[in-house]
């Protein structure tokens, strides 16, 4: 396989770790910056293939890997990183809902049972009506 073949993978396995990373929800702004260089680099090497500069070729496609290898790190990283947040916020939610609803609840029995005392002390308060029959 040629550097060039190589570089080209390198550059793919790159963007799908950058989409799986998105997907994920993790912030990929610099990650397509990366991947843009490396994609740059990519474009270069191929020119320079077409023109028949080898030297060109090799340079180009060697910083067009390290780029594509350091954008994939960065890229699975990212997404290991926005899967445990995403979890961590879904957990939490989860939590703080049902404490909320428990919370709801007593209030709710609390105000109940005011009403409640306030109404049988309002009863027994009454004077009793005498009707003629």
């Amino acid at each position: 396989m040629s550097k060039l073949q190589v570089a080209n993978t390198a550059v793919e396995q790159a963007f799908n770790a950058v989409l799986a990373a998105e997907h994920a929800g993790a912030n990929v702004t610099a990650l397509l910056a990366g991947l843009n260089d490396a994609a740059g680099f990519l474009a270069k090497a191929e020119m320079a293939n077409r023109a028949g500069n080898l030297t060109a070729v090799e340079s180009d496609a060697d910083n067009a890997i390290s780029i594509a290898s350091q954008s994939q790190v960065a890229a699975v990283d990212a997404e290991e990183a926005a899967s445990v947040s995403g979890n961590v916020s879904f957990s939490s939610t989860i939590m703080f809902s049902f404490l909320g609803a428990v919370a709801f609840i007593c209030v709710w029995f609390l105000v109940w049972r005011w009403q409640k005392r306030r109404y049988i002390r309002n009863l027994s308060d009454a004077k009793p009506e005498v009707t003629n029959s």
